[in-house]
């Protein structure tokens, strides 16, 4: 049973890893295309999307039942377009409260 859970703990630590590191590195590619390179932005660009990989995670593997390595590839994914996406759907969401 203890083994169990360290597996599962240390398959979702390590999905978050991979999430933030993408995400990190979605940053630094957009600080090579031009833009300027803050501290405060690289964090929280790396914080989110290790929680952006921490829900892809919990998602898929509870909801859907993929396999812990699909799930992993997702966190990548995730990771790297997060805090893009969530912007898109924010930005969305906005749109459609201020329609109505």
């Amino acid at each position: 049973m203890i083994e169990h859970l360290r597996e599962i703990w240390a398959n979702l630590a390590v999905s978050c890893i991979f999430a933030a590191v993408c995400g990190s590195l979605s940053y630094l590619l957009k600080v090579e295309e031009g833009k300027q390179f803050k501290w405060t932005e690289f964090m929280l660009h790396t914080v989110i999307s290790a929680v952006c990989g921490l829900i892809t995670y919990t998602t898929l593997r509870n909801l859907a039942g993929f396999d812990p390595d699909v799930c992993g590839a997702f966190c990548g994914i995730a990771g790297w377009m997060g805090t893009r996406l969530l912007r898109v759907i924010e930005v969305r969401i906005q749109k459609n409260i201020e329609g109505t």
